[in-house]
């Protein structure tokens, strides 16, 4: 599953943040303390994952989730130019498989 792009209309991006929103307030309400310290484990365990997350300042929880959407982008762009360059090298050594070059027996001799 890809992460979408971040650019949006601003009518569906509204949309999107009052869904959230309504399903957020539902879910802290529902919510015990010992799910809440859960949570704070989660995000302390995404700050310590996330290589651009400053380890020696605080971050709030919404920070913390922007990097790792970041993070995710970039990895996916990091798996789609790996697939690039695995399909071009595939492509250049079957080309150089079906060509008829030769190369010559080699007399023992470095310099002709």
């Amino acid at each position: 599953m890809k992460a979408i792009s971040p650019v949006r209309s601003v009518r569906s991006c509204y949309e999107a943040v009052c869904c959230v929103s309504e399903q957020s307030l539902s879910i802290s309400r529902s919510r015990s303390p010992c799910e809440l310290s859960d949570m704070n484990d989660c995000y302390s365990k995404l700050k310590e994952l996330v290589p651009s997350i400053p380890q020696d300042k605080s971050v709030s929880q919404v920070e913390i989730l922007q990097h790792v959407i970041d993070y995710i982008f970039d990895l996916q762009i990091a798996l789609e130019n790996e697939a690039e360059t695995v399909k071009n090298s595939a492509d250049v050594l079957r080309a150089l498989q079906s060509s008829e070059i030769t190369f010559p027996k080699d007399d023992g001799t470095l310099c002709h």
